[in-house]
């Protein structure tokens, strides 16, 4: 594994385990977890659903509002998996759970069980009744996430990304209005 793709996994796992909003899905249950963070315990929920998973049944599925994680028993089931959800990291129709990055490629790597980021993550989804305790005591797990894409480097040596949606400049041709200004504020003295 080279070193900026264990950097992005350790990203990954690191915001997935302290996110605010959670959403796990394994087979079809989808248990959603939201305000974690917060030091209330009542303030704390989860909801559990069940959905049509496009992926196969043994793969847990972790995603927030910023980073995606797919971790599987299995390489092919996982590489089957990000193949569904595709480079944009949405795994769900009409919703912002996922990557928002820029255009990124899966990384596909068997990873230690023991992996101390990646435990945390696992007896979560244990806790709540989505992965066996086998999960934790398997020697590797198959894990893919997003790493962006180095389109060029600018003249410093920066890497340059190209983000599926730029933002958009402001159309010349139309006039927008604005407020006058007052050019001279009044000063106190």
């Amino acid at each position: 594994m080279r070193e900026v793709d264990f950097r992005y996994l350790r990203s990954a796992v690191e915001s997935l385990s302290s996110s605010t909003d959670l959403v796990l899905v394994r087979g079809q249950v989808k248990a959603t977890f939201a305000h974690q963070a917060s030091p209330y315990a009542s303030h704390r929920q989860v909801r559990f659903g069940i959905v049509v998973p496009p992926w196969d049944e043994n793969v847990l599925l972790a995603a927030n509002f910023r980073k995606i994680l797919v971790v599987g028993l299995t390489e092919d089931a996982v590489k089957q998996a990000t193949e569904t959800i595709g480079r944009d990291g949405r795994p769900f129709e009409d919703s912002q759970l996922g990557w928002d990055g820029p255009w990124a490629d899966w990384v596909h790597e068997p990873v230690p069980s023991t992996l101390h980021l990646l435990q945390g993550l696992l007896r979560f989804a244990n806790d709540y009744g989505l992965v066996d305790p086998d999960w934790l005591r398997r020697p590797l797990l198959h894990v893919a996430w997003l790493v962006p894409v180095v389109m060029e480097w600018d003249e410093y040596g920066r890497p340059v990304f190209d983000w599926p949606d730029p933002p958009s400049e402001p159309d010349p041709e139309i006039e927008y209005e604005t407020e006058p200004v007052d050019q001279n504020p009044p000063v106190e003295i």
